[in-house]
């Protein structure tokens, strides 16, 4: 139910609910072969030292389509980002801080552009299995078209495979995601595969308004930056006629995590 950490945390967390409640803010006559589709812009914030003597600034701005038919919903998205600080790299797929150098006598270092594309098709297992269970399996691939040389990407394929299962309790709708990433490997420094925890719960207040609370973890990936650890909280307010509005904010209590972050989504579903 989550969205990944670090440089798009939410995203990963509240795209799902975003195409769900945008999607069932449509004809509720349409059947279920029928398609359809989700845009969300998001934008995000988020300012930490990861470990090191510096804080590095990140700005996101995330467009994202999601197209969903039956049991499946494909998603691509391609951040532009703004990345500010010292040592700081990148971010892999999940999110995740690359550290590769911890200098504090370098310059300021400031880098813009589109990041890479991420693709991911996830399948919701037929509730009619499941009886009251909520069971999606997610397959992710970034593909790296961004600038490996102005160092917005790893310049490699990363790919990943996440669980998530939830059931509904009234308003209440606790949800674990279990995740692996498998990073594609640079030829001048060492990533290493992680693994993902989140917990937490979704609540309707009311019939236009949820909110959700996560305690996420996400392993480390490089040996110059510690696993990422931060509470995540976030309001949804769902319009009639598809348009969802949500903000979000994140704490981190990890060296490998941001220190503060927040952003807004806003989405639209559409046939």
């Amino acid at each position: 139910m989550r969205f990944s950490k670090g440089i798009f945390p939410a995203a990963a967390l509240l795209l799902p609910l975003v195409v769900a409640t945008g999607a069932a803010a449509q004809d509720s006559s349409s059947s279920l072969q029928d398609i359809q589709f989700t845009g969300t812009f998001g934008w995000e914030y988020s300012n930490g030292d990861y470990g090191t003597t510096r804080n590095t600034n990140v700005m996101i701005e995330l467009p994202t389509l999601s197209m969903e038919t039956g049991d499946f919903r494909f998603t691509a998205s391609m951040p532009y980002m703004r990345i500010s600080g010292r040592g700081l790299l990148v971010f892999d797929a999940a999110g995740n801080p690359i550290v590769i150098n911890r200098r504090t006598n370098l310059p300021p270092d400031t880098r813009t552009g589109w990041g890479d594309l991420n693709l991911s098709t996830t399948y919701s297992i037929p509730s009619s299995i499941l009886d009251d269970f909520s069971v999606k399996v997610t397959g992710t691939l970034k593909l790296p078209t961004a600038s490996e040389r102005r160092r917005l990407s790893t310049g490699q394929v990363d790919v990943g495979l996440s669980l998530d299962i939830s059931r509904q309790f009234g308003a209440w709708g606790p949800f674990l995601t279990l995740g692996y990433l498998i990073p594609g490997q640079p030829l001048t420094y060492t990533l290493y595969d992680t693994t993902s925890v989140s917990v937490g719960t979704s609540y309707e207040i009311s019939d236009n308004l949820v909110a959700v609370a996560s305690y996420d973890y996400d392993g480390s990936g490089t040996p110059l930056v510690t696993s990422s650890k931060e509470f995540f909280g976030s309001l949804s307010w769902i319009r009639d006629n598809g348009i969802t509005l949500t903000s979000y904010a994140t704490v981190g209590v990890s060296g490998g995590s941001p220190g503060i972050g927040g952003g807004l989504l806003l989405s639209y579903g559409f046939n």
